[in-house]
């Protein structure tokens, strides 16, 4: 199946070529597309992108004004069906969070039968890194717990986790525009919306790093957008 990663980026230059390079070591070329949504980052990012498109056919580069991460997946999803013919996406960070070796086993998972696969920090074999403060491992971890019960994922270990693979066709269904979050809430949102079509989800265990370079996108804000937008879930699921 055509397969597109989608990858958004802001200020990722210490990371982006090594990290493309990385996934496309890892990755079947006549199959498998990478598509970078820069939100105009200021350091180059995409300047390095267009140099690497050179040697790579199947990278390609939009850019994206308005930003967040929930807009940048809303752009690349609907380009990466429109324009790419995608029958898989695949959401990932380009800071080597998400290792790139693990891209053919998310596919693997979905040719098996699978909708919807969750590199899962929460099942036997996942991890978070050790060395995280209280506060994050915190925010992490029982956020994960409260987006479980109260949005009623009670059967998805890691609602949160940036790195999935997703059949497009449940994609198709979904109304992006009127999907209004911004940060990681997105990732919940868009869990959420595929379970209730139906989409069959699986968890492989996913052994999270910290970024080595650059800086965590991260913000308070995102924080209480998911609690939030939680409670929102609540209502949908108790009311509609």
């Amino acid at each position: 199946m055509n397969t597109v990663i989608v990858l958004p980026v802001l200020n990722e230059a210490e990371n982006i070529k090594d990290f493309i390079e990385k996934v496309i070591e890892n990755i079947d070329n006549n199959y498998i597309k990478i598509l970078v949504v820069d939100d105009y980052s200021p350091d180059g990012t995409a300047e390095i992108v267009r140099t690497l498109q050179n040697t790579h056919k199947n990278l390609h580069l939009i850019q994206n004004l308005t930003t967040g991460l929930g807009n940048a997946y809303k752009k690349g999803f609907k380009y990466a069906i429109d324009e790419l013919n995608a029958d898989i996406l695949i959401e990932m960070d380009s800071d080597f969070s998400h290792p790139p070796e693990l891209i053919n086993k998310l596919i693997s998972e979905i040719n098996n039968g699978a909708d919807f696969v969750i590199g899962s920090r929460y099942i036997k074999g996942g991890s978070i890194p050790k060395n995280w403060g209280l506060f994050r491992k915190m925010n992490s971890c029982y956020g994960n717990i409260f987006a479980r019960f109260i949005a009623g994922l009670k059967d998805v270990h890691d609602c949160t986790s940036g790195f999935r693979a997703i059949r497009a066709n449940f994609i198709k269904q979904i109304d992006l525009k009127n999907l209004n979050v911004q940060g990681y809430s997105f990732q919940m949102n868009i869990l959420f919306e595929c379970v209730r079509l139906g989409a069959k989800t699986k968890e492989i265990p996913l052994n999270f790093k910290d970024r080595e370079k650059g800086t965590s996108k991260l913000r308070l804000k995102d924080i209480i957008e998911f609690m939030i937008n939680s409670i929102k879930l609540l209502a949908r699921r108790l009311f509609s």
